[in-house]
C-alpha cells in the first residue's frame, strides 16, 4: 500500500453517513413512540499497522536476497553531514568499494579527500590499513561475518562501511527498533526503477530505495539523526552491483605495502580519534 492510499483510507474511516440518512433518522425519531430504541454499536475501525505490510514485505525480500547471495561486489558514494568547530553543518563525501563472500570474507576500500583506508577480513584475521599514512594493524577475528563486524567496531573503533547489508540478516538488523514504516511508491534512482520505503525509530528516521524486479538490492539509503542539532543526514548511493564475478581468496588477503608500519590497536584508535578531530575543525 502506498502512502497516498494509506492516508486516504484513514480519512475514509472517519466519514459520517450521508446527510440524507441523518434526515431520515431524525424524522423517524420524531414519529416513533417514546419507547427505548435499541442502540446498534458501530464496529470500531481496525487500527492502521505501524509498519505498512508492503514496506515490511519489500524490506524482507531485500534481506533474503542479500543473505542468499554467496558473493557480491558493490560501489557506493557516501555523503554525510558533519559539524565544524564553528557549528556549521557541511557535507563530507567518500567512496566505498565493497566485496563480500559468505560466510567469512569481506574487503572494503574507503577513499575521501582526507582518508584512504582498506579493511580486510579473511576468516581469521581483521586488518585495517591506512594508505595515506602507510600504517596498519591486525587482530585475530571470529570466524563469521557478523562477529567480525562487531570486532572491527569494538577493537578498532570504526564502523564498517555498509555493514547493514553485509550482516547475515539485514532485515532483522534494520527492523529491530523500527516504530513505523511506509511504502511511498515507485521512483527511479540513477535511472533504475525502485521502491521507496521510509521508517521511523526513536532517534533516527531512515529511507531506503530498493531495486524493482528479480534483484531487490538497495540503491539509495538516507539516515536522518533527528535527535541531534540540525538533524544531520547520511546518504549512500549504491551502484555496480555484481553477483557474477567470483571473488577468490587473494581479494581478502592482506599484503602490507612497501614500507608500511605495523602499529598496535591502541595506536590505531588514537590516530582514528585524531582524524575525527581534524575533520571537524573549521
Amino acid at each position: 500500500m502506498n502512502s497516498t492510499r494509506l492516508i486516504f483510507n484513514v480519512m475514509l474511516t472517519g466519514l459520517r453517513p450521508p446527510l440524507a440518512a441523518f434526515a431520515l433518522l431524525a424524522l423517524a425519531a420524531i414519529a416513533a413512540p417514546a419507547a427505548e430504541t435499541p442502540v446498534v454499536a458501530t464496529p470500531a475501525a481496525a487500527p492502521t499497522p505501524a509498519v505498512d505490510p508492503q514496506a515490511d514485505l519489500l524490506l524482507h525480500r531485500m534481506g533474503d536476497f542479500l543473505a542468499q547471495a554467496q558473493f557480491y561486489s558493490v560501489s557506493a558514494e557516501v555523503w554525510q553531514d558533519i559539524r565544524l568547530g564553528s557549528g556549521q553543518l557541511v557535507q563530507a563525501g567518500r567512496t566505498v568499494e565493497l566485496q563480500v563472500r559468505r560466510p567469512d570474507r569481506f574487503h572494503a576500500e574507503v577513499r575521501s579527500a582526507r582518508r584512504n583506508r582498506g579493511l580486510f577480513y579473511d576468516g581469521k584475521t581483521l586488518t585495517l590499513l591506512d594508505r595515506s599514512q602507510n600504517f596498519y594493524g591486525s587482530i585475530a577475528a571470529p570466524a563469521t561475518l557478523d562477529a567480525a563486524l562487531d570486532t572491527a567496531t569494538g577493537r578498532f573503533g570504526i564502523t564498517v562501511p555498509l555493514e547493514d547489508i553485509i550482516v547475515s540478516d539485514s532485515y532483522q538488523g534494520l527492523m529491530g527498533k523500527v516504530e513505523a514504516g511506509v511504502h511511498l511508491g515507485d521512483v527511479k534512482v540513477l535511472g533504475v526503477p525502485c521502491e521507496h520505503l521510509a521508517y521511523s525509530m526513536e532517534k533516527v528516521n531512515w529511507q531506503i530505495w530498493i531495486e524493482q524486479g528479480a534483484r531487490p538490492v538497495p540503491r539509495k539509503i538516507v539516515i536522518t539523526y533527528k535527535d541531534e542539532e540540525g538533524s544531520p543526514e547520511y546518504t549512500a548511493i549504491l551502484s555496480n552491483w555484481d553477483f557474477q564475478t567470483k571473488l577468490p581468496d587473494f581479494v581478502f588477503a592482506f599484503e602490507p605495502p612497501a614500507g608500511a608500519a605495523r602499529i598496535s590497536v591502541k595506536e590505531i584508535q588514537g590516530k582514528i580519534e585524531a582524524q575525527k578531530t581534524v575533520t571537524q575543525s573549521p
